[in-house]
């Protein structure tokens, strides 16, 4: 009895990334409801991504990587002013937004000094006018209501600090470029975080072997949900 083709190496990948990550579930579920018990991870985080700064550029090279950032910001209608990408790594979605937004000023974060080198050097390779500054997603050297698009892709949703910074109406984008299946799980605690951080709405999808979130910032006497 036939059984049909086998799948492709590029199948058995792809799948194996869409399925593989069911870590991800609990971790976000538990930063979503218990963030304050979990504020040691940023500095970890810090650590452990300078030493791999050198090589994590690698990782955008997977297959699938970048989808579900391209259909999180094929959603984004209106040309933003002013846009921030937290935990920015080595540059991938600020690079990739400053070529979608040309007229955009596009700012990325990153804790690790190690990484905003190698950011600002991708950046000047590629021709592309980004600024990349030091700091940490837990407590933003910005100021309230600055900008009008945070992004946060494959890192630690700091929620209330990138409400802080989100101008009223403006959106917050998190991403998460694999495990989408287990990422759909966690999503409604997110959501929920996010709506009790002033969005009025918050909602997701899958996308590719990953998956994306939106949330939109409430207007001034709005209440979330509305």
């Amino acid at each position: 009895m036939s059984t049909g083709p086998l799948p492709s190496k590029s199948e058995v990948r792809r799948t194996a990334l869409t399925y593989g990550p069911a870590f991800l579930a609990p971790g976000l579920w538990a930063w979503a409801k218990f963030p304050e018990k979990l504020n040691w991870v940023s500095g970890l985080y810090g650590k452990a991504f300078g030493y791999l700064a050198a090589f994590y550029d690698t990782w955008t090279e997977v297959e699938g990587y970048g989808e579900a950032l391209d259909e999180a910001v094929n959603e984004i209608r209106t040309v933003p002013g002013h846009i921030l990408d937290i935990a920015t790594g080595t540059g991938y979605a600020a690079r990739r937004l400053k070529r979608l937004f040309p007229a955009s000023q596009v700012t990325g974060v990153d804790i690790s000094e190690e990484m905003v080198s190698v950011a600002r050097y991708d950046a000047i390779a590629d021709g592309v006018d980004v600024l990349f500054e030091v700091g940490d997603a837990a407590d933003l050297p910005y100021a309230d209501n600055y900008f009008d698009l945070v992004i946060l892709q494959n890192s630690i949703p700091y929620i209330e600090e990138m409400m802080r910074v989100l101008k009223p109406g403006g959106r917050a984008i998190v991403v998460v470029s694999l495990g989408g299946p287990w990422v759909s799980l966690s999503w409604p605690a997110l959501a929920g975080r996010f709506e009790q951080a002033g969005a009025q709405d918050a909602w997701g999808r899958r996308a590719g072997p990953g998956f994306f979130g939106i949330a939109t910032k409430g207007l001034p006497g709005s209440a979330a949900g509305d």
